[in-house]
């Protein structure tokens, strides 16, 4: 990954297979974000497991508060009949309402770095939030540096694919592909552009 010469990136994706560790990424760009005093707010995905440690769904996190949470999918074998959700990714049923309660407010803030995990399936289920992040990325308003986590070009769905296509294409936006080699030092570079003016 080049970090000299240019200007820093308007944003920054990061793409990788799932369990790679996108969200951990983010988790500890705000992190370091918190100990400089920068003005950040945002949001991640995480994976729920049982007692077992089996996956049985996602919540979503504000990531200044993670104590704010709410669910944002479930295993359809865990979810009541009656409280059943149109929205479904695999085998899992998603709580629409639940991730714009908390997701949509965040888009709208005024703040310097904005954390978006992720921009995928289930969120993009919200014709609002997708609408948002179009404008946040290409829209005429001056928004927040957005660090944000991508699903791989190839597993995009295709109703979706011509917004990943044109994030891909434009050449403000630096996307990263995240690995195990590479996991470690990302979020010390990805600080690093922030401190470019």
């Amino acid at each position: 990954m080049e970090t000299g010469g240019a200007s820093r990136p308007l944003h920054v994706l990061l793409t990788g297979p799932p369990g790679i560790g996108k969200t951990t990424v983010c988790k500890k760009i705000a992190s370091a974000l918190e100990k400089k005093g920068s003005g950040f707010d945002g949001f991640y995905t995480e994976e729920v497991r049982d007692r077992n440690g089996s996956r049985i769904g996602f919540d979503i996190v504000e990531v200044k508060d993670p104590g704010r949470r709410l669910s944002l999918a479930r295993l359809k074998s865990l979810t009541e009949a009656q409280k059943a959700s149109k929205y479904q990714v695999g085998n899992y049923r998603v709580f629409l309402d639940n991730f714009e309660a908390v997701a949509l407010p965040i888009l709208d803030l005024d703040t310097d770095v904005l954390l978006v995990d992720e921009i995928g399936k289930m969120e993009l289920f919200s014709k609002e939030f997708k609408k948002k992040v179009t404008d946040i990325f290409f829209g005429s308003s001056k928004k927040a540096f957005v660090i944000g986590t991508i699903p791989q070009i190839h597993k995009v769905p295709q109703q979706h694919a011509a917004l990943f296509e044109k994030l891909h294409a434009d050449k403000r936006i630096k996307i990263l592909n995240v690995t195990h080699g590479n996991r470690n030092n990302l979020p010390e570079e990805i600080t690093r552009y922030l401190l470019v003016a």
